[in-house]
């Protein structure tokens, strides 16, 4: 049986339903049975009274607590055996003493190694926890957070009767004041961390209750302390917390930012906050908060302890923005990593780094990579592939070492299976794989992982979830490696992918056809076997499916631009998918999506979508540009060279050339930190609205920048498309600022790099043209009046030529072209097929093409064209059409 009517429960809260114990106590707290009789845990009335204080809540401590000698002994005890034995022996032990040697014992805790933290733990269960359990029913909900909190993350698991009856108790006392007094903001932090740890509940029953005591809590919200608080449950609890109450915290922390409670000097409550606002789950809806809260910790980057520095780096590389903080996070990682020689230090400079630092990075990454040490840190083997793909390392032995590290680690942490954590390197050998041009396989790698999750979804409950087995199955899909990979994929995938159909979601969707995708491109390229075919042809259908049951209710739930994106992205995948009626109806749906709050990355989500493709939507390229109009003192030069590539390439202008200042101003800006492919993109989009200032012209045509182009071709990835594609934009960028800007003195050296480029090409005519060249024979009666394929100074591709007299008769060619001839009018017929129109309006003429007939009329040419959608239609099947169709066009250009 599938349990798909559970299509967001977390697969660990179903197996803590398996054990009777914790199956009693959330029964208990949901009132869905009756309350099980637990010794340890009698339910009294809370002793302790608490009073409101300028907002804040705080216990009424007895002064005898404060001056009692047991405490004093207890915390002076300068060893764990001192701190065990007072408890032991001591006549006068209360409550809060004991909750008091469960904090200290934490305390000494933390300082210890591995060992002595397992000896820590054990002595906790066998000597601390009797002492402490009599006394449960006497704590308030403060020491029973702090006893709950410290327990768990001693390792101490649920199941002990001791710790149920403490969690029990606390989750009793806040049920009980839900319309009562307020529960401690610091018991409810403890809780939800606690109750959060090794994921052994499910969060949004067992915390039901900690709402209404936020709400109060957020009311009341006005110091750094409430902040980090708040932050800190918001996060653990953000499965309860609905937009209007998150809209409440939100501004709260306007009001607070504005009055200056909230600044670089509070940078530990900021840092909480935007942990907070960065989870998935919300994150895209936050950008200008987001935004406003890393600003206000750009003057303390260069005082953050480690940790913080490496939080803000990642949450900057996320959102892409805000660009102020670029360079002091470059100055402050520099210096990090020279003071802590740790791959995570690494994995945080290396995005900032600039190209001459590349060498000496790579020499650190080696170290690190073949030290045993570095490979103990907590996320070693995330930290490496970060420095991996942000260094674009293709070298095979830095490749296989890493890879073989992860299978190492895979054998030696029971938790990689137990918490299906090895999906984090099942993600990460799909991205790094494409990255690499499906050129690189680390085959025992791929065959320990798809063994593993096959285990998981023929065995473990995870494959009955659709949100994980959808990333388990990805993984299987895309390598095989199970018997009979070579005809088909296993049975078991399809009939589960066929049964949880109805509960897939838009991320579910994406990686299930990102599996396919890659199995085709890696296994089936050359062959697809008919049984896999089949197999394939039921996954599409499934993708489809789903893809229209996201779509069809976007009148009431609109989709945001991220979720739209994704649903292209799943359906671009596959040729069969794109020839489909949803991929249409997704890419239509940009049409009616309103970008209320864009960011650097939903643009540029955008961007990509568009240029791969080619569907035109001006509405939205113009939101995008307005984007980069307010933001641009906060967007990188990426982001505004995305944007700038992709409304190139579909040929469209924005309403306003000022945005184009802008752009050009955040690409001076930011020139150093930008590859040099991506500033030789954006200064080719520039050429083509003819807003390209003279400084950046200068910075990309000197030797200085030549060299650095060299260097990045040197390092890249794919050897076999990275050199040429680079080269080839060169080129176009050296044509177009000869052409556009002649005051500019830019020389013209790229010939010689033409002459090699029509060497390689292939002379194999397509039918279209082999059909023109007919026509034209037979209407022009000599071969010498037209010419085929010809190459311009200019290294512009021409499919015909023809030159025509005073007279308006045909004359043969010169044998040297020249821009202007006397009484001759050069005719260019250019036959355009449709990939040089958008997807969705053949009469949009992409940018590319445009810039080529602005460029030919330049030249001296009248540029005719012949579109391939029409030269192909109905109307013109017979030759007779195609023949008037030709002597029409070039009787209008006469």
């Amino acid at each position: 049986m599938y349990l798909n009517y559970l299509p967001r429960a977390q697969w660990k809260y179903l197996q803590y339903l398996l054990q009777v114990r914790q199956l009693q106590l959330l029964r208990r707290h949901v009132s869905i049975g009756e309350r099980p009789p637990i010794q340890t845990a009698t339910l009294l009335p809370v002793r302790r009274r608490l009073h409101l204080i300028n907002g804040d809540l705080q216990e009424k401590f007895d002064e005898v607590r404060d001056q009692d000698s047991l405490l004093t002994r207890l915390k002076e005890a300068k060893t764990t055996d001192k701190l065990l034995k007072l408890l032991e022996t001591s006549d006068s032990l209360q409550g809060f003493h004991a909750a008091e040697g469960i904090s200290l014992l934490w305390q000494a805790y933390q300082g210890m190694d591995q060992q002595e933290k397992d000896a820590i733990t054990e002595r906790v269960l066998k000597e601390a926890l009797p002492i402490l359990g009599p006394h449960v029913d006497h704590l308030d909900v403060n020491d029973l957070s702090r006893c709950y909190l410290y327990l768990r993350k001693m390792h101490i698991q649920n199941c002990e009767p001791t710790v149920e009856a403490v969690l029990t108790r606390a989750l009793y006392l806040i049920e009980s004041q839900v319309h009562g007094q307020v529960i401690p903001l610091t018991a409810l932090s403890r809780l939800s961390v606690g109750i959060n740890l090794e994921r052994d509940f499910f969060t949004p029953l067992v915390c039901k209750n900690f709402v209404p005591h936020l709400e109060q809590h957020i009311s009341l919200c006005h110091s750094e302390e409430q902040v980090r608080l708040l932050s800190t449950c918001l996060f653990q609890l953000h499965f309860l917390i609905d937009e209007e109450l998150l809209l409440h915290f939100k501004q709260r922390l306007g009001k607070l930012l504005e009055s200056g409670v909230l600044s670089s000097k509070t940078p530990k409550a900021l840092l909480k906050v935007l942990h907070m606002l960065n989870i998935p789950w919300w994150s895209q809806h936050h950008t200008q908060l987001i935004r406003k809260v890393m600003l206000a910790l750009r003057p303390c980057i260069h005082q953050m302890e480690s940790g913080d520095l490496k939080s803000m780096c990642r949450a900057f590389l996320h959102h892409q923005e805000p660009a102020a903080l670029m360079e002091p996070l470059k100055k402050a990682t520099e210096k990090l990593l020279q003071d802590e020689s740790t791959v995570d230090a690494l994995s945080c400079a290396v995005p900032f780094a600039t190209p001459l630092q590349r060498d000496k990075n790579t020499q650190l990454f080696r170290e690190l990579l073949y030290s045993e040490n570095a490979w103990l840190l907590p996320n070693a083997s995330g930290h490496f592939f970060s420095v991996l793909r942000a260094l674009k390392i293709s070298d095979l032995r830095f490749c296989n070492t890493y890879w073989s590290g992860v299978i190492r680690e895979l054998d030696s942490c029971r938790e990689e299976q137990t918490h299906l954590r090895f999906l984090r390197h099942c993600q990460r050998y799909m991205n790094f794989n494409n990255n690499l041009g499906g050129t690189y396989r680390h085959l025992e790698l791929e065959r320990k992982l798809s063994r593993m999750c096959m285990s998981a979804v023929e065995k473990d409950i995870a494959g009955r979830l659709p949100t994980k087995f959808a990333r388990l199955a990805a993984f299987v899909l895309a390598y095989g490696q199970t018997p009979l990979a070579w005809k088909k994929f296993p049975n078991i995938l399809l009939s589960k992918m066929l049964a949880m159909a109805p509960q897939f979601a838009i991320q579910d969707c994406f990686l299930l056809s990102r599996g396919m995708q890659i199995a085709c491109e890696l296994r089936f390229r050359q062959h697809l076997p008919s049984l896999a075919a089949m197999q394939l042809s039921t996954m599409d259908s499934i993708l489809i499916s789903c893809a229209e049951r996201h779509l069809a209710n976007v009148e009431k739930d609109p989709l945001n631009a991220s979720e739209l994106s994704m649903i292209v992205r799943t359906l671009s995948h596959r040729k069969t998918l794109k020839n489909t009626m949803a991929y249409n109806g997704a890419l239509l749906q940009y049409k009616n999506l309103h970008c209320k709050d864009l960011s650097s990355r939903v643009v540029r989500d955008m961007a990509y979508n568009f240029n791969a493709s080619h569907f035109f939507v001006p509405e939205l390229l113009e939101s995008m540009f307005g984007y980069i109009s307010e933001q641009h003192a906060h967007i990188t030069g990426d982001t505004v060279e995305k944007v700038l590539t992709c409304s190139y390439n579909l040929g469209y202008t924005p309403s306003s050339l000022e945005v184009l200042n802008h752009a050009s101003g955040v690409l001076i800006r930011d020139f150093e930190q930008m590859s040099g492919l991506s500033i030789v993109q954006a200064c080719l989009a520039l050429c083509f609205y003819k807003s390209i200032p003279e400084q950046l012209i200068n910075q990309v045509f000197c030797v200085k920048f030549i060299q650095r182009i060299e260097e990045e071709i040197q390092v890249c990835y794919s050897k076999a498309t990275y050199p040429e594609r680079v080269l080839n934009l060169v080129m176009q960028l050296n044509r177009t600022v000869c052409l556009d800007f002649p005051e500019a003195n830019v020389p013209w050296f790229q010939q010689n790099y033409i002459e090699a480029q029509k060497s390689k090409k292939s002379l194999l005519p397509s039918g279209s043209i082999v059909e023109v060249k007919q026509m034209l024979q037979n209407i022009f009666q000599n071969d010498n009046h037209f010419r085929c394929n010809h190459t311009t100074p200019y290294g512009y591709q021409i499919d015909f030529v023809i030159h025509f007299d005073r007279n308006r008769k045909p004359v043969p060619a010169p044998p040297v072209e020249a821009t202007m001839l006397d009484r001759i009018t050069k005719v260019a017929i250019l036959l355009l097929k449709f990939d040089s129109f958008c997807e969705n309006d053949l009469t949009a003429l992409r940018g590319p093409e445009s810039l080529k007939m602005r460029h030919l009329e330049m030249m001296g040419y009248k540029v005719m064209q012949i579109n391939e959608h029409d030269w192909n239609s109905k109307y013109m099947a017979s030759s007779a059409a195609k023949a008037n169709y030709l002597k029409c066009l070039l009787k209008i250009c006469h």
